[in-house]
């Protein structure tokens, strides 16, 4: 009953301006300017002009953005959707302390701003969850699409600032997978003999070992490291992948503060 009263009770998000020509142009060139190199949002910025962002979303409810799109165009279709309704609703919610600040009827944390708040994309109206698990996760089968997504959280994989392009989204999916694994702060870090994990590797666990025929997070580690790092990983690996997960921050990830 609860689920049941929490979906007659999901509110609808829209952008106040109406569809006006394809906006991905001036919303990557967006996207270059409020995208540090660490990978942080600058809210400032996109507050500063926020008709790029609010023209995607726009687009992205217009059946013609989705309409006529074969199945290997919908992969980078769905990521740059994700991403782009995660700004929006960041600066629709006045830029929250964190995305799971926002209170929903569910009884689970981020409830609000993940499943309750609807999108008009494409035919349909969907929630964030709704895109992430059944339009990609379930869809896609590509583990390195936890690297691609952002959730506007300082433990996120670090935004990209670029939109994803069918004809480049492997060489990008490669290229976040091996920033993230890189990343210390946000991704995977080695302390006290012990490989530790962004808790998203836990959480998805299944992901990871399935979809990439069996295995470890370990091993998937070593595939997107480099240098020393690689090495060291490859010795723990090898010696049973000793591991744990850190604690995730959920505070927002404002590069402006």
């Amino acid at each position: 009953m609860l689920l049941l009263l929490a979906l007659a009770c999901r509110s609808p998000m829209y952008p106040p301006i109406p569809l006006d020509g394809d906006p991905r142009k001036a919303y990557t060139a967006m996207l270059g300017q409020v995208v540090t190199e660490e990978g942080l949002v600058d809210y400032d910025l996109i507050e500063a002009n926020r008709r790029p962002l609010d023209r995607m979303v726009a687009w992205l409810g217009d059946e013609s953005s989705y309409k006529g799109k074969k199945a290997r165009h919908r992969h980078a279709y769905w990521l740059n959707a994700y991403n782009a309704l995660v700004l929006y609703q960041v600066m629709e919610r006045d830029r929250p302390s964190s995305v799971l600040e926002p209170k929903g009827w569910l009884p689970m944390d981020g409830s609000a701003f993940f499943f309750e708040t609807t999108f008009e994309v494409g035919e349909r109206r969907l929630s964030l969850s709704e895109i992430e698990h059944e339009r990609i996760r379930h869809t896609e089968l590509d583990f390195r699409d936890h690297a691609a997504l952002n959730c506007a959280s300082m433990s996120c994989p670090p935004m990209r600032n670029e939109l994803y392009r069918t004809e480049r989204l492997q060489e990008q999916l490669r290229e976040q997978m091996e920033v993230w694994v890189m990343d210390d702060e946000r991704g995977v870090r080695i302390e006290d003999g012990e490989v530790v994990f962004n808790p998203i590797f836990d959480w998805f666990e299944r992901d990871f070992i399935f979809t990439s025929a069996g295995m470890s997070i370990c091993e998937i580690a070593v595939s997107y490291a480099d240098g020393p790092k690689k090495k060291r990983l490859r010795r723990l690996a090898d010696n049973g992948c000793p591991h744990r997960f850190f604690e995730y921050d959920w505070s927002l990830n404002d590069a402006s503060k």
